[in-house]
């Protein structure tokens, strides 16, 4: 199956429950992604595939309806970012400042007070605020590196990727580097190290 595919997202679509939600923050991030294209017919297909236009950052809302916009703004943002990859975790970028503006995301900048460690220390809980489903663990390996490992959740590894990277990046708290792998479809490990 190759990545990217609409196969590939029938399959994380047929993984997801009913209860699997996430906050609307991740929907806007994507949608201000796909804004900034400035392509109507684009952001008309994204908004049809999410299901809707307007979201409430702390609402809660389906995980097949973000990875159905996910897949439609990776393929949209494919050609100007290098990619589906690339796109992917362009959006997932984005939606740290989303996080990071929101009353949790300044709760984890506060308990991480600048440290790297402290802030991927930080991670689990930051998932359990945003996320309804999967769980979020951080496994160390070095006293400058870690993964964040995350189980039962059906979001794309790049999408992950771009969002750890963006969390440290957004809040200057280190100069990371994150790297993904996709151990199945509902399972992904982000390998960060400063």
């Amino acid at each position: 199956m190759e990545k990217g595919s609409p196969q590939e997202l029938e399959q994380r679509l047929a993984l997801s429950r009913p209860e699997d939600t996430l906050r609307g923050f991740f929907f806007t991030g994507a949608l201000e992604v796909v804004r900034g294209l400035d392509d109507d017919m684009a952001l008309r297909r994204c908004i049809e595939a999410a299901g809707g236009s307007r979201f409430m950052a702390f609402f809660s809302y389906p995980v097949g309806a973000l990875n159905r916009l996910l897949y439609a703004a990776a393929w949209v943002l494919s050609e100007r970012h290098g990619g589906f990859e690339p796109a992917m975790q362009r959006l997932g970028h984005r939606v740290a400042p989303e996080y990071l503006e929101s009353g949790a995301g300044r709760v984890l900048m506060m308990l991480a007070g600048g440290e790297p460690r402290r802030m991927l220390n930080g991670f689990p809980s930051a998932w359990r605020t945003s996320v309804r489903h999967g769980e979020c663990s951080v496994r160390w390996t070095g006293p400058g590196s870690g993964v964040v490992v995350i189980k039962g959740s059906t979001l794309p590894c790049d999408y992950l990727v771009g969002a750890v990277q963006g969390l440290f990046e957004t809040s200057q708290v280190a100069d990371v580097k994150a790297t993904g792998r996709q151990v199945s479809l509902s399972e992904t490990e982000v390998e960060v190290s400063w």
